[in-house]
C-alpha cells in the first residue's frame, strides 16, 4: 500500500493544513516540496501569512499594525490623516466590539505588502529583544564583574517581552508620525534646513494626541527602550572617528601652502566625502557625535535596527545627515508639566477612578504597571485621592530608564535586590537612581 502524502490529500484539506501552520519557515518548507501543495498556497496566500503574522505579534497586532500604517503620516505635512489614524489605534477595541469600520480594521493586516512590512518589523523587532537579553545596561547598585558574570544575558519572561513589544511597536508609530524626516543625502539634507516640516512636531497637541491615549507607565516603558537605544551606538562612532581620520591622512593635500585643507571634508575625493552639511565639517569637530544618541535613538527601531546592520560608510552617512546634539534632543514629553499630560484620553482613561489599584488587580498582567512604576510615580495614597493626583511624573529620569526600571517584572526586581522595591517615591538613595 502506498505511503499518504500531503500532495495525495483533497485540495480542501490540504488548504485545511497550510491555514494552521504556525510559523513562516514551516509553511515555506511545505509549500515548496511540491507544485500541488504550492498551488494550494497560491489560492488561500493572504489568509495562511496573515494568520502567521498574528501569531507572531499576538495582543499585539493593532499596535504593529498601527506602526505599518502610520509610515509617511508625518504630523506636519499629514496631520489629519495622522490624527485619523491615531484614533482608529486608540480605538481598535471599541470598532471591533462594535464591528465597525471594516475598511480600517487595525487587527487585520489590510494587504500582501502589509502583511510582509510586519513580518519586517518583527525581524527587526526580535533582534532588538535578543539584543536587550544581553546589552542591558548595568544598574547603578550592580557591580560591573557581577553583573557581567553573574546576570547577563537575561532570559526575558512572557510579561517583559510583552512590555518590550509593546513599547517598540509605540517607539515606531511616534517616530514614523512625529519624529523627524530621515535624510538620506545632502542635498536633501539642505534644503530641508529651511523647512519647519522636517523638524520634530513633539510639542503639546501631539504629546496629548498620543501620550494621553495609553497609561502612564507605558510612557515609561517607551522611555526605558529609548535610553537603551542610546547605548547603543558607541561602535558606530569610534569607527567613523577612525575612518574619517584615515580618509583625511590618505587623501589630504601634502603642500605646504594647502595646510589648512588639511582638517575640512569638503578637499575630500566625491566618492568618499562624508554630508558634513550637519556642522560636522572638519576633524576636530568630529567628537561631536558622541553626543548625537539622542536622536540616533528617536528616529524609531527600524531606523536604529537598519543602522546597526549598515556597511561602515553608510553608517556614518546615517549618522552624520540625522544626528543632532543631546543639548537640542530628549525623549518628547520628558520634560512637560502635568496638567499637559492630563486628562486621560480614551482608552486611557479607565485608570482615572479612586480605586485604580483595585482596578489593576482586574487587568492582565501585562496592562498592569509593574512594582518599580509604582514605586516611583504612585504618591502614598488616601482614600480622597484620584487616580491624576496619586501620579507624579517627576521620576522620569533617564538614569531610571537606561536599566528598564518599567519594563522588569516584579520577581526580578526583588532578585537584583533594586533600591526602589524598598524605598518609595523621594525616599531612594543617589545610588538607587
Amino acid at each position: 500500500m502506498a505511503k499518504p502524502t500531503l500532495e495525495g490529500l483533497p485540495t480542501e484539506l490540504l488548504i485545511l493544513i497550510l491555514l494552521e501552520i504556525p510559523d513562516l519557515p514551516s509553511l515555506k518548507s511545505i509549500v515548496l516540496s511540491s507544485p500541488i501543495c504550492h498551488q494550494a498556497y497560491l489560492s488561500i496566500r493572504r489568509e495562511a501569512l496573515s494568520g502567521i503574522v498574528k501569531n507572531q505579534y499576538g495582543v499585539h497586532l493593532g499596535d504593529a499594525i498601527a506602526a505599518t500604517r502610520s509610515r509617511g503620516l508625518h504630523f506636519g505635512a499629514r496631520k489629519q490623516e495622522a490624527i485619523a489614524m491615531l484614533d482608529t489605534w486608540r480605538r481598535k477595541e471599541e470598532i471591533n466590539k462594535l464591528a465597525l469600520g471594516s475598511s480600517i480594521r487595525i487587527d487585520e493586516p489590510g494587504s500582501i505588502e502589509e502583511i510582509l512590512h510586519l513580518f519586517y518589523l518583527h525581524k527587526v523587532f526580535h533582534f532588538l529583544l535578543k539584543e536587550y537579553e544581553t546589552k542591558v545596561p548595568r544598574p547603578p547598585w550592580i557591580a560591573k564583574d557581577q553583573w557581567e558574570k553573574e546576570i547577563l544575558p537575561i532570559a526575558l519572561s512572557p510579561t517583559e517581552k510583552h512590555r518590550l513589544l509593546r513599547a517598540l511597536c509605540q517607539l515606531q508609530i511616534l517616530a514614523n508620525i512625529f519624529g523627524s524626516y530621515e535624510q538620506t543625502a545632502t542635498e536633501e539634507y539642505k534644503s530641508h534646513l529651511w523647512n519647519d516640516n522636517h523638524k520634530s512636531m513633539i510639542d503639546e497637541e501631539p504629546c496629548r494626541l498620543f501620550f494621553g491615549t495609553i497609561p502612564p507607565w507605558e510612557f515609561q516603558e517607551m522611555g526605558c527602550v529609548w535610553a537603551y537605544f542610546t547605548t547603543m551606538f558607541d561602535d558606530i562612532y569610534k569607527e567613523i572617528d577612525v575612518g574619517l581620520h584615515d580618509l583625511m591622512e590618505k587623501h589630504a593635500s601634502k603642500d605646504p601652502k594647502d595646510g589648512w585643507q588639511r582638517e575640512y571634508f569638503e578637499f575630500l575625493p566625491d566618492d568618499v566625502m562624508p554630508p558634513w552639511w550637519g556642522g560636522i565639517d572638519k576633524l576636530r569637530n568630529v567628537e561631536r557625535i558622541w553626543g548625537f544618541s539622542n536622536s540616533m535613538a528617536l528616529m524609531g527601531p527600524e531606523f536604529v535596527y537598519r543602522l546597526l546592520h549598515a556597511a561602515p560608510l553608510v553608517q556614518r552617512d546615517m549618522v552624520m545627515l540625522n544626528g543632532e546634539d543631546e543639548i537640542l534632543t530628549c525623549f518628547p514629553g520628558m520634560h512637560m508639566p502635568e496638567e499637559s499630560m492630563f486628562p486621560l484620553l480614551y482608552p486611557a482613561d479607565r485608570h482615572s477612578v479612586q480605586d485604580y489599584e483595585q482596578l489593576w488587580s482586574t487587568l492582565p498582567y501585562i496592562e498592569q504597571p509593574n512594582l518599580g512604576w509604582k514605586q516611583v510615580h504612585v504618591l502614598p495614597q488616601t482614600p480622597e485621592q484620584t487616580f491624576e493626583e496619586a501620579i507624579d511624573f517627576d521620576g522620569a529620569r533617564k538614569s531610571l530608564w537606561s536599566w528598564g526600571y518599567a519594563i522588569i517584572d516584579d520577581e526580578r526586581l526583588m532578585a537584583w535586590k533594586a533600591p526602589l522595591v524598598e524605598f518609595r517615591l523621594g525616599e531612594e538613595p543617589e545610588f538607587a537612581v
